[in-house]
């Protein structure tokens, strides 16, 4: 008699093992996925601030014999967002408001080839017993070339000679004020330059702030007819931080 034929078993084509480990391998790209996604985010965020950041967390700063509370986002440095003593602090601010770094001001603070807006200062313990006013009277003035021409708001120019280390500087001198005048040194570009953020942020002033303390800042030279108004804005800030 012939042997009777028997069914074939039915074996599935992916085992359940393999369905298992097919789905775990997708789940982990797709994490992975994500990860990649995410860190591309934070990174991208990072590149965008160039350093800035809008924490408002305040730091305790030593300089000499004086100290300052200031808010991480004006501190211009990460490096220097750190409590305790340090020879000096840079920080910068959006003008008018005197603002730090913010959602709301990150164009602002991201500009790459124009400082308007913004000024930048640096505190640091004094080395010289004047100011940049107390100065122009036995110094500056007697490296001047030539006679004052008028200038914006009430200021007289003065050309430096280039031969005494000021090659390209003017220095603006408050009219009519023979004791301590407002005094403020600024580069002017050359005929036909590029300009950058040099000679953006070109005019530089330093001020007495505290027990011991030099403040000196700049600021775009398109903002000097607003001086007297920076000037104020400045002191004010920087005196608000000083913990008496």
């Amino acid at each position: 008699m012939p042997e009777p034929i028997t069914a074939p078993d039915h074996v599935p084509l992916l085992s359940p093992r393999f369905v298992w480990k097919i789905t775990a391998v997708v789940a982990v790209m797709c994490l992975v996925t994500l990860a990649i996604a995410a860190t591309g985010r934070m990174i991208g965020k990072n590149i965008s601030r160039a350093g800035n950041t809008a924490e408002t967390t305040p730091f305790e700063i030593v300089i000499g014999n004086d100290v300052l509370s200031l808010p991480a986002n004006v501190i211009r440095f990460g490096s220097q967002r750190v409590s305790g003593v340090q020879n000096a602090v840079d920080i910068y601010f959006s003008w008018p408001g005197m603002q730090g770094y913010s959602e709301a001001t990150r164009d602002i603070f991201n500009q790459t080839l124009s400082a308007d807006g913004l000024i930048f200062a640096r505190i640091a313990q004094a080395t010289m017993s004047r100011d940049m006013s107390g100065r122009f009277k036995p110094i500056y003035k007697r490296l001047t070339d030539g006679a004052p021409v008028a200038g914006p708001s009430g200021l007289d120019s003065f050309r430096l000679r280039s031969g005494a280390g000021y090659a390209n500087e003017l220095m603006y001198v408050e009219r009519g004020v023979s004791d301590q005048p407002y005094a403020i040194r600024c580069l002017v570009e050359e005929a036909g330059s590029e300009p950058d953020l040099n000679t953006r942020t070109g005019c530089q002033r330093d001020i007495a702030i505290g027990q011991d303390l030099s403040v000196t800042y700049r600021f775009s030279i398109d903002l000097l007819p607003h001086w007297r108004e920076i000037e104020r804005d400045v002191r004010n800030r920087v005196e608000s931080a000083l913990i008496r």
